[in-house]
């Protein structure tokens, strides 16, 4: 009997039989046809995944992740949407319910097995990873609270300035977000790198998905409560920005926007380093290859003369 329980619901009698049959052999699974049901059923037992339709009748598919994940047993619990619907408000929605990833109708068994794995290693990942805040970290984001903006956007400058790595860039990023007390996620794309991060750690489905929607909207794209910046290798994704307090965010806003237009160019900076290093490692192994070939030349050339003049003294 496989250990790893999937709770499905969907008010679909047949989509509730086929997601069933696709999971079977690796997956224990329980099926409802509501979100009413499946709470109900929490008292007695919990799963290690939610698959939830949107459309339920009564509590739909958000409504009932938000409750989950008010709930104190049920908030780590991952949670997959199911939908027909692939527009930026569905998925934002279900970003905004706390949903870790958001598969769109209709799908195949190979798709929906390497959704379930994929947040499997990112539970795994985050168990690991998960510590207790340190004293110094604690300290340190109470310092920063209470530096105006300007002190902020200072600091994060000459952090960034200090940077030699993209993962430098990226804790850069997230301590700027922290001391103007923002929630959100970033994606940094690079030539051979594409790679988000989010309140959790890094790649998770749902940030990517939302994140790939809103970076092609313009330079800076609000909506409601939420902004993107958007540059050539970078995006920053705000999902708390203080609407209610215009000059804050006014200002919030603008700092921001430094803020992501000296990141990018932080990562550009950085690429150009990673090219020239790539470019004098390939120059230093032409030379060495042209140097072998020199001295093998000269070494033919030596054994050449020498076998004329002992040619010509017989």
């Amino acid at each position: 009997m496989p250990d790893y329980l999937v709770f499905v619901v969907d008010d679909d009698k047949i989509s509730r039989l086929l997601v069933d049959s696709m999971l079977r052999r690796k997956y224990a699974v329980e099926t409802f046809e509501s979100a009413e049901s499946c709470l109900e059923r929490l008292a007695q037992r919990l799963p290690d995944l939610f698959l939830l339709d949107v459309g339920l009748p009564g509590m739909d598919g958000y409504a009932l992740c938000r409750a989950l994940k008010d709930g104190p047993e049920t908030r780590d619990i991952p949670v997959l949407f199911v939908s027909a619907h692939d527009d930026l408000d569905s998925v934002l929605a279900g970003y905004e319910a706390g949903g870790e990833d958001y598969f769109i109708k209709p799908f195949d068994v190979i798709s929906l097995h390497h959704r379930i794995e994929n947040l499997q290693r990112i539970e795994q990942d985050k168990k690991a990873l998960a510590e207790p805040t340190t004293a110094a970290d604690e300290l340190a984001t109470l310092l920063m609270a209470n530096l105006d903006e300007y002190a902020v956007l200072i600091k994060f400058l000459r952090t960034l300035n200090e940077c030699n790595s993209y993962a430098e860039v990226v804790d850069a990023i997230r301590h700027v977000l922290e001391a103007f007390h923002l929630d959100g996620c970033l994606q940094i794309r690079q030539r051979n790198l594409e790679q988000t991060f989010g309140r959790e750690g890094g790649n998770w489905p749902m940030e990517a998905a939302v994140i790939n929607h809103v970076r092609s909207l313009g330079r800076i794209f609000e909506f409601r409560q939420h902004a993107a910046y958007n540059f050539d290798r970078l995006t920053i994704l705000v999902t708390n920005m203080p609407i209610k307090d215009a000059d804050l965010c006014g200002r919030v806003r603008d700092n921001l926007a430094i803020a992501a237009e000296s990141a990018d160019a932080k990562l550009k900076a950085l690429q150009y380093f990673e090219d020239n290093a790539t470019m004098r490692g390939e120059i230093r192994a032409l030379l060495a290859g042209v140097g072998q070939s020199v001295e093998t030349f000269s070494h033919n050339y030596d054994h050449a003369r020498y076998a004329g003049s002992v040619h010509t003294t017989q």
